[in-house]
This record gives structure tokens, C-alpha cells and sequence, in this order.
């Protein structure tokens, strides 16, 4: 079973961590420079929750934006059990 919201789709991202040093020209220095670029993950926020889906009740990942939507009622066939 993959990290992956069952609703929505959402998972994890691949995003650049960028490191700078210096001071930023706006406060008076000369400017940010970069030293560093490394990848790093930014992680979804999913978590284990039970539906029920058509009568059957299963477990499965979810982000925090669908559970939101499912308690208002936003995906219709799907309900939180």
C-alpha cells in the first residue's frame, strides 16, 4: 500500500532545500548568495482513516484536505465510518 491520498491523490514531493548566506540587500548588506542546493521530501499530510465506500467499510490513506471535504459532504458515494 503506497503513501498516496486514496481521495485525491497527494503524495510525497522531491523539492530543492537551498542554502544561502549573507544578508539580504533590503536590510543593507550586498545580497544572498547560494552555497548549497540538496533535495530533500516534502511529505503529505496523510493519515490512516476508515470510509465507508458503496456499503464497504475500508482503510485507507488520506490527506487532511479530503478529510475536511468529506465532512462537509464533498465527495459523493464516500463517507468517513
Amino acid at each position: 500500500m503506497s503513501r498516496e491520498c486514496y481521495l485525491t491523490g497527494k503524495k510525497n514531493l522531491v523539492v530543492n532545500a537551498v542554502t544561502r548566506r549573507g544578508k539580504a540587500r533590503a536590510a543593507g548588506g550586498v545580497g544572498r548568495k547560494v552555497t548549497g542546493v540538496t533535495k530533500r521530501t516534502q511529505k503529505a499530510n496523510l493519515q490512516k482513516k476508515a470510509i465507508r465506500e458503496q456499503g464497504v467499510e475500508k482503510t485507507v490513506w488520506l490527506s487532511a484536505h479530503a478529510i475536511r471535504t468529506l465532512e462537509k459532504g464533498g465527495f459523493p458515494g464516500v463517507e468517513l465510518a
